[in-house]
């Protein structure tokens, strides 16, 4: 759940800026990278929610948003696995999530979307595939298992 406090609350902007702060203070690249996960789902959720409400121009922000938040979560694991550290379980987790993502965008957003939203959300798209076949390469290269993607192509 995103928690009580949507985009379209006038508390939106205290509980954004309490996240940006919270993603700067962390020091350490796996716990930025959970971190940033945790920001793309509740976003993720958030824009469902704003969708729902026909509030397509907030929840359209909102979704980029969150989805750019995989893309930070992946540079962010990159980087603790430069650092040495054993990223093995957050790739798996972050593959997973790329694929839920994606599979609500398809199977709930772009179906429920107003139709002047639906070539911006198949952009937006491109982050949850990119989240996917970086952690999957990743995965690949350690000799792990992958997440099987149901999407053809990957």
């Amino acid at each position: 759940s995103p928690g009580s406090i949507l985009p379209d609350s006038i508390l939106w902007p205290v509980k954004a800026s309490r996240d940006k702060i919270w993603f700067s203070i962390t020091q350490n690249s796996l716990k930025k990278a959970e971190l940033a996960l945790l920001f793309a789902d509740k976003r993720l959720v958030a824009s469902e929610d704003l969708f729902e409400k026909g509030d397509s121009g907030n929840a359209l922000t909102t979704l980029t948003k969150g989805e750019k938040y995989l893309e930070i979560a992946s540079e962010e694991e990159n980087l603790a696995r430069k650092q040495g550290m054993d990223t093995s379980t957050f790739l798996y987790k972050l593959a997973l999530a790329s694929l839920k993502h994606r599979q609500i965008i398809e199977e709930i957003l772009i179906p429920n979307s107003p139709e002047s939203a639906k070539p911006q959300i198949i952009k937006i798209e491109e982050y949850s595939r990119n989240a996917y076949k970086s952690s999957r390469d990743a995965l690949n290269d350690k000799g792990l298992t992958i997440p099987v993607s149901p999407f053809s192509g990957d």
